[in-house]
């Protein structure tokens, strides 16, 4: 099943700076969460990261899930170069109900990143392959995306705002509302 998980005012803990580590930061970064990362080292971007206060890092080598108390996270990101280490943190982060993602065994993480295309800020197609090949699923986005330019209109996408702003000062009553008197989704396979 593929969600659009809201990660706005939540907490994601990174343990590992390299370039996994920064790969899912760069993703998760502009969702206005919180992330923390903790590693001795940290690649150039993400010391850029922290540098402009986008990022907060707690310096120092993680053998352990007692950074898991000591943050609280609400999401977990293991991307070390320690498989083991990731294992040991996804188990201890489950046990504390977090979801937790381990690079090293994307199969036996909570979740998977998707290869997404996106047109505006609003429209985001996914691709998965349950992180058995990213190299396909990113092939396959890439086809979407070039078979989508010029569907996905600015017209459409302001349309999604404009709805998206008068359903978010309307509130929840008012949607549900509008769905009794067949305002929701459409029952012809459309959207």
């Amino acid at each position: 099943m593929i969600v659009d998980l809201r990660l706005d005012s939540r907490s994601v803990l990174v343990v590992g700076g390299g370039r996994e580590a920064t790969k899912r930061i760069r993703m998760m970064a502009p969702e206005g969460c919180r992330i923390t990362v903790a590693s001795p080292r940290l690649s150039r971007e993400i010391e850029e990261m922290a540098g402009s206060g986008s990022i907060s890092v707690r310096r120092g080598r993680v053998s352990g899930d007692r950074i898991l108390e000591e943050v609280r996270p609400d999401m977990l990101v293991a991307a070390t170069d320690d498989g083991t280490l990731n294992r040991r943190l996804v188990e201890s982060a489950r046990a504390r109900g977090i979801i937790a993602y381990s690079s090293s065994d994307p199969a036996y993480s909570d979740y998977s990143h998707l290869a997404i295309a996106e047109f505006g800020e609003t429209v985001k197609v996914a691709v998965s392959t349950g992180g058995r090949s990213p190299t396909i699923a990113k092939a396959i986005r890439d086809e979407a995306r070039r078979a989508l330019d010029g569907v996905v209109t600015d017209g459409m996408l302001e349309e999604i705002r404009v709805q998206g702003e008068s359903r978010a000062g309307a509130g929840p009553g008012a949607l549900r509302e509008g769905m009794r008197r067949g305002g929701g989704p459409r029952r012809d396979g459309g959207t």
